[in-house]
């Protein structure tokens, strides 16, 4: 069994990776009843200056967590540490989802769609924009983002459908790449952001990714 200082805010908080702000908070008042100094289970185990370290680390642990910007470094810190491996990740229970992405299938695309393949259908110029990314090798943010300006949709709209905060989006068009979330959800901002301009996801996915690791050796 870990030491409390080994655990990771989400196994202090008892949530899976990708848990909602609702279970977030949950967690967080579990964990500070259980260390409550009127708590039966923990009062003859701890003194009163343990008791208030556990207690200002469930603070930062909720405080991280509920934060989209803060929890994105901290997946990448701990990432980088070993504390985890991607796998960790990848348990999340079928009703939790991360904070920064959430795939609700009842919102409708079907509109959003439409308007872009419209838009490819009658241009000519968004055709060969498009032909001439998925050529590269090292697709860039930028290629996206001319893309994406070309076809008329706007930041705003992708949120609205893969609901994928402006922020993520921006870092990606940007190339901020110290700022983009571990590959694992990067994987599938990248894929849903590709469908809904009607482009190949796969080809977008591997060229981002080339590009983005060529400056990170």
């Amino acid at each position: 069994m870990k030491n409390f200082d080994d655990l990771t805010y989400y196994e202090i908080l008892n949530i899976s990776p990708g848990a909602s702000f609702f279970e977030i908070r949950r967690g967080y008042k579990e964990a500070l009843f259980l260390y409550d100094k009127d708590s039966l289970v923990t009062y003859s185990l701890l003194d009163e200056e343990d008791r208030g370290n556990i207690v200002n680390t469930i603070e930062k642990a909720f405080n991280t967590l509920v934060s989209e910007d803060r929890r994105i470094e901290y997946d990448k810190a701990i990432l980088k540490e070993g504390k985890v491996d991607e796998s960790f990740f990848c348990r999340n229970d079928k009703k939790s989802t991360p904070v920064f992405h959430v795939n609700d299938p009842s919102l409708n695309k079907e509109p959003l769609d439409k308007k872009v393949i419209d838009f490819i259908k009658d241009d000519d110029e968004i055709r060969r924009l498009s032909e001439e990314i998925l050529a590269k090798e090292f697709i860039s943010g930028n290629d996206l983002k001319c893309l994406r300006n070309a076809s008329g949709v706007r930041l705003e709209e992708v949120f609205e459908i893969a609901r994928i905060s402006v922020s993520i989006l921006n870092y990606i068009e940007n190339d901020e790449h110290k700022k983009l979330p571990p590959q694992i959800y990067l994987k599938n901002f990248l894929k849903s952001y590709a469908e809904i301009l009607q482009i190949d996801s796969e080809k977008i996915v591997t060229g981002f990714l080339k590009n983005m690791n060529r400056f990170e050796k």
